[in-house]
């Protein structure tokens, strides 16, 4: 029985789709499924799809005539599948072709504790040259307590482990991805919650970084997760915070683990990001906060030389 599905949502992917879909189409595990889900493109994509579903019989591509944001398009993926193991594949990353037996095997070895699966990975330009390793062996994601795992992965803000392999009857203990800037932290805080990350030592995931990308949009990427929302009102970073401590809250931790690790999200995550909280607010109030997100470039800058930021 198939055991993986790799989840593709793109809107208007021409522009590195194919070599994303090449990735996933060259695993060395065969027996996997591809869901495409295609939000309204009215770019290439859809042709691109088309012809790819005519090449290999593993895709299933579905194509929506309305726009219905990223979220609602991740959402969809995921719902399609019907798999022991789920994947998201982001349009723009590509996957080695060890991509799926380096990450299923290193699930495999760690047991039913582990509920997803990382390998270690590598930062991509809009040309697709590799120009940063993730330190990413230390990661910390299997400690043996929740509130361990989720402040290690607060102060890494290391997000692409979502990309990984994640076991399905895991995703369905989570409230799911929320409709939220950060909200690739949010559900690997769930996961978390339910077990430990195993890591692939291979290098096998390449995640790209381009100006186009929705971490680079600030609070305007509002409209990237719902069409038509007015931005300047949708106070994003704060909404996330209080994702955050809904999603612990929504965990099936015993009480204590529960309370300790709700009590790891202010000094590991909210705190440190206050700024980004004043944003919000002075965006409702119609104050021009460009002088933020020049800082907040800076910041995303420095991180590029040394630890993680926002993949989705």
């Amino acid at each position: 029985m198939t055991r993986l599905t790799f989840g593709i949502p793109v809107y208007n992917g021409e522009r590195y789709l194919s070599d994303a879909l090449d990735s996933v189409r060259s695993q060395d595990l065969d027996d996997i499924r591809i869901i495409i889900s295609d939000n309204g493109s009215d770019d290439a994509t859809q042709e691109i799809c088309r012809d790819a579903v005519l090449h290999d019989e593993r895709i299933d591509y579905r194509r929506y005539d309305q726009n219905r944001g990223g979220i609602w398009n991740y959402r969809n993926v995921l719902a399609l599948a019907d798999t022991e193991l789920f994947s998201w594949m982001a349009a723009d990353d590509v996957k080695r072709a060890n991509f799926a037996r380096a990450s299923i095997d290193a699930l495999d070895a760690a047991g039913p504790g582990a509920v997803f699966s990382c390998p270690r990975t590598q930062i991509i330009d809009a040309s697709g040259v590799v120009y940063e390793d993730l330190n990413d062996t230390n990661m910390g994601l299997d400690a043996s307590t929740a509130h361990e795992r989720i402040r290690n992965l607060l102060r890494s803000q290391a997000s692409h482990p979502m990309y990984g392999v994640i076991r399905m009857d895991a995703l369905r203990r989570t409230r799911g991805l929320r409709q939220t800037l950060s909200d690739d932290i949010v559900l690997l805080v769930e996961l978390l919650c339910i077990g430990t990350m195993a890591l692939a030592s291979e290098h096998a995931f390449l995640q790209r970084r381009h100006d186009e990308q929705t971490s680079v949009l600030g609070v305007a990427a509002t409209s990237w997760f719902a069409p038509g929302t007015k931005a300047n009102r949708s106070f994003p970073e704060t909404v996330a915070d209080v994702e955050l401590y809904r999603g612990v809250a929504h965990s099936d931790l015993p009480m204590r683990e529960k309370l300790r690790s709700l009590a790891v999200l202010g000094p590991s995550w909210v705190l440190p990001r206050w700024r980004a909280v004043a944003r919000d607010v002075a965006s409702a109030v119609g104050v021009n906060p460009g002088s933020g997100r020049l800082r907040a470039q800076r910041a995303a800058q420095q991180q590029h030389r040394g630890t993680f930021i926002d993949g989705m």
